[in-house]
Formats: C-alpha cells, sequence, structure tokens
C-alpha cells in the first residue's frame, strides 16, 4: 500500500494541479506491487477520472484579457488645444539623445526604407505610413522604438488638477493634537 501512496503522490502536487506523467507508467509501477487487480483497476480509474477532470477544465472557458488602447495626453494650460481632433504615435528614444532629433531620426528612417527593396515598391510618404509600415529593425538603427503602429488619439488636457477639497468619509481616526503625548 506504500506504493500506492507513493504514485498516487506522486500523480498530484501540492497545489492540486496534475504532474506530468503518462498513466501507463503509474500502471507497470502498480503491477510491480503485486496488487489485486480490483485494487489496480479502482486507482487506475480514479487517476483517468481525475486526468479527464483536469482536462475539461483546461478546455473551459477561457476570460479574453481585456483590449487596452494607447493615449496621449497634453498639458494645454492655454487652452490653444481643446476642441482640435489630433492623433499621434508614441516613440522611445535613449535619454541622452535630444527630443528635438527626433524629427530628424524619422526623416532618416523613411529615407533608408525608401531606399530599401520594399521602399522602392512601395515608397512611404506620409508620418502615418511610416509608422505603419516601416519594420522596427529600421527604427531601431537611428535608436528609436515605435510604441504603436496605429494612431493614437491626442487628449488635451488642463495641466492644474481641479480636485474636490471636501473631505471623504474615512474609515481611519483623526488624529487630534490633544491625543498627542508629549516627550
Amino acid at each position: 500500500m506504500k506504493i500506492i501512496a507513493a504514485a498516487v503522490c506522486f500523480c498530484f502536487s501540492e497545489s492540486k494541479t496534475m504532474a506530468k506523467i503518462d498513466l501507463e507508467v503509474v500502471k507497470r509501477i502498480l503491477k510491480r506491487a503485486d496488487l489485486e487487480s480490483s485494487v489496480m483497476s479502482e486507482i487506475l480509474g480514479e487517476l483517468q477520472s481525475a486526468v479527464a477532470d483536469a482536462a475539461s477544465e483546461a478546455d473551459g472557458p477561457k476570460v479574453a484579457p481585456e483590449k487596452k488602447q494607447f493615449i496621449i495626453v497634453v498639458a494645454d494650460n492655454e487652452g490653444l488645444l481643446t476642441d482640435k481632433e489630433m492623433v499621434g504615435w508614441v516613440l522611445q528614444l535613449p535619454e541622452e539623445d535630444d527630443m528635438t532629433s527626433v524629427s530628424e531620426k524619422l526623416l532618416k528612417t523613411a529615407k533608408s526604407f525608401n531606399l530599401s527593396k520594399k521602399g522602392r515598391k512601395h515608397p512611404v510618404e506620409t508620418l502615418g505610413e511610416l509608422c505603419e509600415y516601416v519594420p522596427a529593425r529600421i527604427f531601431k538603427e537611428q535608436k528609436l522604438s515605435l510604441k504603436t503602429k496605429v494612431p493614437v488619439l491626442v487628449v488635451p488636457m488642463a495641466n492644474a488638477l481641479e480636485l474636490d477639497t471636501t473631505p471623504q468619509p474615512s474609515s481611519r481616526k483623526a488624529f487630534k493634537d490633544d491625543d498627542a503625548e508629549v516627550f
């Protein structure tokens, strides 16, 4: 019976997940233990049902991950961008590089792509085409990383946040000066 317990413990780990072992291997181990055929068939039947249960749980309905989108929020204190629809692309560049050099780097990326075999067939002429069709390896040559291939919405917003200053009810006890001890 110790071998039976060892085989069952080996098949099921602490986290109640099935270990990767073939049922035929377990069957051979149980045969070597000289068990009665009724006990052996009972154990194998339970293991097969456990495998079937685990397979049905794995095939169960999977929850699709929530799709997310990028947006760019721009601080617009003067309200110059209010009521204007704009789109943009999110790029990343090394910290030591100058941010004003991004337009130069994008032009160099477009020229590099247009000189390639694919670029000669289908040259890019707009910023949108550059971001959508040019492969990442050409951006990497200019030390740029394109984070969004499709345009994202630019949302202008005032930099100063107008927060509600009314106190919210709290479950914490408020600290009072007369409760403090003086050392």
